[in-house]
């Protein structure tokens, strides 16, 4: 009788667990996809609140030493991904790698002259690894800016529905489990996926350049893009964290499936659209 009660309250925490931040991925998307429908500016405004949020909170679950440096390193990375992502088409978003090694040098000026230095290793990573995320989000605009503004919108609604139909999967059955020490279950795995792929495929025959075809594609690698970004989460969430590293792993959860769908959406729309 024990088991079973505790089985149906871990089950009725489920909703509040899972699903409540679907619901704000799936909105923020929405937001992103109005966004690049009115434009490449607002399109990369919208991506720099983002990328803020992304990176204070990743900073906080990281927790590095001399956080106030590390924000204006990540600060400045943001905004020159975002300038490159809107050069020459998009294209020169692929010079992103200079913005790392500079954000690498002055993470490694930043820890040389900090005073009482401690961590020195953890704070270099989190500091680098919160960069690698602001450039990752900047290839949507990229994506945007290169083959349209449907593109965009098309990656994070699918990336979006595959996070939001998982979730709900996993609330009619988690058997078989995914990964030990997750609460996800391969039936969320497969409606994720065939939401993305059916997103994609409706919004593909819908808005020009994609076709059915790419859009089910781009569906398809964004979808799984941003399961494996939840699922990922869902993992660290499991580990034991303390309050305030908890708090920020939140926003994380929101806002991580559609920053690293957004280079698998850049890559594949290259490849189908041009």
């Amino acid at each position: 009788m024990r088991r079973r009660t505790a089985t149906y309250d871990a089950f009725r925490a489920l909703p509040r667990a899972a699903a409540v931040p679907a619901v704000f991925t799936f909105s923020t998307a929405v937001a992103l996809s109005l966004a690049a429908a009115l434009g490449n500016t607002a399109l990369g405004l919208v991506i720099l609140v983002v990328q803020g949020l992304v990176a204070l909170a990743w900073l906080a679950v990281t927790d590095v030493d001399g956080g106030e440096g590390a924000i204006v390193i990540v600060a400045l990375g943001a905004v020159a991904a975002n300038v490159l992502a809107v050069r020459r088409d998009g294209e020169d978003v692929a010079g992103a790698v200079s913005i790392l090694a500079m954000a690498f040098v002055a993470s490694l000026a930043l820890q040389l002259f900090r005073k009482n230095r401690q961590r020195v290793v953890e704070a270099l990573a989190g500091t680098v690894s919160a960069v690698v995320l602001v450039v990752l989000a900047a290839h949507l605009l990229a994506a945007s800016t290169k083959t349209g503004w449907a593109v965009a919108a098309t990656a994070v609604l699918c990336a979006a529905a595959a996070v939001l139909a998982g979730r709900g999967g996993d609330l009619l059955t988690l058997r078989p489990v995914l990964v030990s020490g997750a609460q996800r279950g391969w039936a969320g795995l497969l409606f994720g996926f065939a939401a993305a792929t059916l997103t994609g495929t409706a919004l593909g025959g819908l808005w020009a350049p994609l076709s059915a075809g790419s859009g089910t594609v781009i569906g398809a690698v964004t979808g799984l893009a941003a399961i494996a970004a939840d699922l990922a989460v869902e993992l660290a969430d499991a580990d034991s964290l303390d309050e305030r590293r908890a708090a920020a792993l939140r926003p994380l959860t929101v806002l991580l499936p559609l920053v690293v769908a957004a280079p698998v959406a850049y890559a594949a729309a290259r490849l189908l659209v041009g």
